[in-house]
């Protein structure tokens, strides 16, 4: 954690840097490209292929998806899994030149995660389904580069919150027969959490 902290600090000062030798640049008058498209993932607005929109007045958009699934047919157990990650967030430019930008963000995102696996008792065929919700929301800052003109490179940093409401089963191993209890769990977590990724710029 520490030697996150270190990093983040030190590309914060290089970047803030460029943004200070860059101050006679005409803010209002850069050309930034409005859309982006490409990959990435955070604790804060979620992860997977993700798409934003920045406005003129300094506010941005950014939406992230991601989607998995899978029927496993060839195996003992016939399991089956799906995920899927769905989130956004908004961000406000603090400072923008012609090549990067300093902005804070608010974000949040919805995972979902299921997992099924068959087992036959007492020659029926059944099914247990394990299934954890998570909410991730999160507050932060961030730094985005231009290079090349069109490929953008973000790193964020920031505090979240996690929130779960999960179904899972457990095995009741007391009696003579083994028994199947779903149980209900609300997990939390808070802390640093740090984002990142790479996209096209257009």
């Amino acid at each position: 954690m520490k030697k996150i902290l270190v990093f983040l600090c030190l590309f914060a000062t290089i970047s803030l840097a460029q943004v200070n030798a860059n101050t006679n640049a005409d803010d209002t008058n850069s050309q930034w490209p409005q859309n982006r498209i490409g990959l990435y993932g955070s604790f804060f607005s979620g992860y997977g292929l993700s798409y934003q929109y920045q406005f003129e007045n300094g506010i941005s958009l950014r939406t992230q998806l991601f989607a998995y699934g899978s029927n496993d047919d060839n195996n003992n157990y016939n399991s089956d899994e799906i995920q899927l990650a769905l989130g956004a967030d908004l961000q406000y430019n603090l400072k923008r030149t012609n090549n990067s930008r300093l902005y804070v963000l608010a974000g949040s995102f919805i995972d979902y995660y299921e997992r099924g696996n068959s087992y036959y008792s007492s020659s029926v065929y059944s099914k247990d389904y394990n299934i954890e919700r998570f909410i991730n929301v999160g507050i932060g800052f961030g730094i985005e580069i231009l290079g090349w003109k069109n490929v953008s490179i973000v790193l964020e940093g920031g505090y979240y919150g996690r929130f779960g409401n999960n179904t899972v089963t457990v095995y009741d191993y007391s009696g003579e027969e083994t028994k199947r209890v779903k149980v209900n769990q609300t997990p939390k977590s808070f802390g640093f959490g740090v984002g990142g990724g790479i996209s096209y710029a257009f």
